[in-house]
């Protein structure tokens, strides 16, 4: 039997839509393991966010396939290609800040970035949650800088950091607490003072 609900609020349909897709006629079906990672996204991010909200929340972009991640210009290791990242977009009044500060406030996921806009609304909001490793709960923020994406790392107390080939140089003003896995709940297991570098 067809799939045609990823959770109560999301259709297969909707999930999968790409317009870039249909005018070009790109193939743009998840395979057993991506649809399992979208519902699973589906029920720890958006459920709860409808929930809580009560009003409609617009869903950007769901699943990409290989080739229309390729043709739209996404990165290589995008987790839209795996089934584990939506672009959501406020409506009815509820606006991406309030999506972005519930989710980071109330959920688990990976990566949560506010992308671009200003500093008081992002254009929209980007959440990924995955089933194989364990979330991270990186908070990110996309700017545009001469013509370029450039993606800001933020910890958990909004410490900007930098990010350089996957290595994080955190501006420590006090002690920053080093845990095994990214969650607050998570067993401290260093901790790192000013003017120390954690590689």
């Amino acid at each position: 039997m067809a799939t045609t609900k990823i959770s109560q609020h999301i259709s297969y349909k909707e999930s999968t839509h790409s317009d870039t897709a249909t005018r070009r006629g790109i193939k743009n079906t998840p395979n057993e393991t991506e649809l399992k990672a979208m519902k699973k996204l589906a029920e720890k991010i958006f459920e709860p966010l409808r929930l809580y909200f009560n009003e409609p929340i617009k869903i950007n972009s769901f699943y990409r396939s290989m080739a229309l991640n390729k043709q739209i210009g996404g990165s290589k290791t995008s987790q839209h290609c795996k089934g584990e990242a939506i672009d959501l977009d406020g409506m009815n009044g509820i606006s991406n800040k309030q999506l972005y500060d519930f989710i980071k406030n109330n959920l688990e996921f990976d990566q949560l970035i506010w992308e671009f806009g200003s500093d008081k609304n992002p254009d929209w909001v980007h959440v990924s949650y995955t089933i194989t490793k364990t979330n991270r709960k990186q908070l990110l923020k996309a700017e545009r800088k001469n013509g370029k994406s450039v993606y800001t790392l933020i910890n958990s107390t909004n410490t900007p950091t930098k990010l350089t080939n996957n290595i994080a140089i955190v501006n420590v003003s006090t002690t920053l607490n080093v845990r095994e896995k990214g969650s607050e709940k998570a067993k401290i297991i260093g901790k790192l003072k000013i003017k120390k570098k954690l590689i």
